[in-house]
């Protein structure tokens, strides 16, 4: 029986006749680091890193060499992560993870950026290669131990701060603009514009804006306490303890006094209580009693010179406007009378 000849076809390549698809050589980044120049490691590292990649059939598409501490910015790290962002490698093959990350918390943000982007890490010294699935479990491992750092840091922080307000430590940014609010109301109040302010004392428009829309007495309290305390000045005056509760009592009652002030028996309604120009004083609206003029009328009296005061049962509407139509300017103000509900005569 004749044999039948065999097929002249060259045999194919492929599994079950299907073509086999070319073997993807993997794109690496090489990144070595040391410390200082007198370290002689780095010729080593770089040495170990070429070799590992020749045997894995990588190509090394970038080579980043760095010599500094890692506390400082690493513009050849950076240049490596700028070459994965462009999809330009396939992974990232370093020494050491200390060689890479500056702690547990950058480096696990740097393994989850390179994840993200679909490239690779391979440290040589511990073994790890997030390629594979052993790697992966180590990367979930360092992100419990980056929340464990990230909660020491929190709590050392939290310990410093309540240490700090403790020991009447002021915490925050140092105050700049405020040292000189005693001196922006004051130009203020001359008719200087916000800008010129601005401009004199070297200061943000903003910072003009916004200690003018403080409270009167916080303002002027806290450029009066700087500016006495750097000019060496005479310390705040303290108010008569039993003049100073009965005036409070009578301003939030809204009820009527009866004092002597200069030698003259007044009948007044209490409006603003506080400190200016370094005296205590009333701003007072005489209804009756002694007095040089036409009544009712606005008078302003020092409480050093106020005797025989006493509160009368009787109240009167509130707050009401100065000739004026504003309010008196203090350094610091003790209280005022809140506004009244009726009209004004």
């Amino acid at each position: 029986m004749p044999v039948k000849p065999s097929s002249r076809r060259a045999k194919s390549g492929g599994v079950f006749g299907q073509l086999r698809s070319k073997k993807k050589m993997f794109r690496a980044g090489l990144y070595a680091r040391v410390s200082t120049n007198d370290q002689q490691t780095l010729p080593t590292q770089i040495r170990a890193l070429r070799e590992y990649a020749a045997r894995r059939g990588w190509m090394m598409a970038i080579e980043a060499r760095e010599v500094g501490s890692g506390a400082v910015g690493r513009k050849a790290r950076e240049q490596v992560m700028e070459a994965a962002r462009r999809r330009e490698i396939d992974v990232v093959l370093v020494w050491r993870l200390d060689r890479w990350g500056r702690s547990v918390t950058d480096l696990l943000a740097t393994l989850q950026e390179l994840e993200h982007l679909g490239v690779g890490f391979v440290s040589l010294t511990e073994a790890l290669d997030l390629t594979t699935p052993a790697g992966r479990a180590m990367a979930g491992l360092l992100a419990i131990f980056a929340e464990f750092e990230r909660e020491i840091l929190r709590e050392r922080t939290r310990a410093g701060l309540a240490e700090a307000r403790q020991n009447g430590k002021r915490l925050g940014r140092p105050e700049t603009a405020g040292l000189h609010a005693a001196e922006i109301g004051k130009l203020f109040r001359a008719g200087v514009a916000k800008a010129a302010i601005a401009r004199r004392l070297q200061i943000g428009r903003t910072s003009v804006r916004r200690i003018l829309a403080r409270p009167i007495a916080g303002r002027n309290m806290l450029g009066t306490k700087r500016a006495n305390r750097s000019a060496g000045a005479s310390p705040m005056p303290i108010p008569d303890p039993k003049l100073d509760q009965l005036l409070r009592t009578a301003i939030q009652q809204t009820k009527l006094l009866r004092l002597r002030y200069q030698d003259k028996d007044r009948i007044v309604e209490p409006h603003d209580y506080g400190q200016h120009n370094g005296v205590i004083k009333l701003l007072t609206r005489q209804i009756g009693g002694s007095s040089s003029g036409p009544l009712p009328n606005w008078r302003w009296m020092e409480t050093g010179q106020i005797s025989d005061a006493e509160m009368l049962d009787q109240t009167f509407p509130g707050g009401r406007p100065t000739p004026s139509g504003k309010h008196h300017n203090w350094d610091k103000l003790f209280i005022r009378v809140k506004p009244s509900k009726k009209k004004p005569n």
